[in-house]
C-alpha cells in the first residue's frame, strides 16, 4: 500500500511540474513591441512620422486587397479539385495566377519597405538597416526550430 502512495504521488508531482514547465511565461522582455520600440530608437520627427504611418495605411491597404484576392485564387483551386473533370491547363493558369499575386505581395513589401527607408536621414538608416538585419536573423532562427534544424554554434 505504502508503495502505490509513493508511485502516485511521484505521478502527481511529475504532472503538477510538467504543466509549470511548459506554461507559456508573460511578459517576455524579448518579445517586445518591435515597431515601437524602432521607433524610439529612430527618434523620427512628426513629419517623418506622419509620412510613415500614411504609408503604413496605404501599405495595408494595397496588402489586403492582394491578400483576399490570393485567398479567392486559392478558393477557386479546392473547387476546382472537387469538380469531377478539370484539366491541366485549369490548373497551371490558376497557379501561375497565384503566382503573380504572391510577387506583387513581395514587389509591394519590397516598396513600402524602400519608401519608408527614402523617408529616413543617414543616421536614422543605419539603425534601421541594423534593426532589419537582426530580425531577419530572428526569422531564420524561427524557420530553423519550425524545421527541427538546431544551430549549436
Amino acid at each position: 500500500m505504502k508503495k502505490l502512495i509513493i508511485v502516485l504521488s511521484v505521478l502527481f508531482a511529475i504532472t503538477a511540474l510538467n504543466q509549470q514547465l511548459f506554461a507559456q511565461k508573460k511578459d517576455n522582455p524579448r518579445s517586445r513591441d518591435y515597431r515601437g520600440d524602432l521607433k524610439e530608437q529612430l527618434n523620427l520627427s512628426e513629419d517623418q512620422e506622419k509620412k510613415i504611418e500614411t504609408l503604413r495605411l496605404s501599405n495595408k491597404e494595397s496588402m489586403i486587397k492582394l491578400k483576399s484576392d490570393l485567398e479567392l485564387k486559392e478558393l477557386e483551386v479546392r473547387k476546382l479539385k472537387l469538380s469531377d473533370k478539370f484539366s491541366r491547363n485549369e490548373m497551371i493558369n490558376l497557379t501561375k495566377e497565384m503566382n503573380e499575386i504572391k510577387n506583387q505581395i513581395a514587389l509591394t513589401r519590397t516598396n513600402h519597405q524602400m519608401d519608408v527607408y527614402d523617408i529616413l536621414d543617414d543616421s536614422q538608416r543605419k539603425i534601421w538597416l541594423d534593426k532589419q538585419e537582426e530580425f531577419g536573423r530572428m526569422k531564420n532562427r524561427m524557420k530553423d526550430k519550425m524545421w527541427g534544424k538546431r544551430n549549436f554554434q
